[in-house]
């Protein structure tokens, strides 16, 4: 097991024993933070990016995600059969996604699926709602 694969575990461990109100708490006493968090749960997204799938489309997905320390701001691009991501505001992007922080981790390690999210409430988005799905269609999610 990699060490990016142990610290997934430990934060999938996390979401399913932590009441979601405390998730955020526990996070932040974890070395690295809310940012180190985050910063997995995108690695994670980047790695799970299938170019088969999204052929020659493109697009920017932009995260404003709300936390105790203000909002983190987080995007992913893919283009010409690659996908990075980094922190702050894209430029342009296509879909911007607004997400509490408990539930962008959920959603990151499978726990929460998107479709899930977006029709409890817990993810809102606005920009282009086709571009939405393709965060489904692009990316492989293995089952957890």
């Amino acid at each position: 097991m990699t060490v990016q694969q142990e610290e997934v575990a430990e934060l999938i461990e996390l979401v399913e024993s932590t009441p979601s109100k405390q998730l955020e708490e526990v996070v932040r006493q974890r070395e690295g933070g809310l940012d180190a968090a985050l910063e997995l749960i995108f690695d994670l997204l980047v790695s799970e990016f299938n170019p088969r799938k999204a052929k020659d489309q493109k697009g920017t997905f932009q995260f404003e995600i709300a936390s105790s320390e203000g909002t983190k701001l987080h995007f992913v691009h893919v283009e010409a059969g690659t996908c990075r991501t980094d922190k702050g505001r894209s430029e342009d992007p296509d879909i911007t996604i607004g997400i509490k922080f408990p539930d962008m981790l959920a959603m990151g390690v499978g726990k929460l699926p998107g479709a899930k999210a977006f029709l409890t409430g817990k993810l809102k988005l606005r920009g282009s709602p086709l571009m939405g799905t393709k965060l489904g269609e692009w990316f492989d999610h293995p089952e957890t």
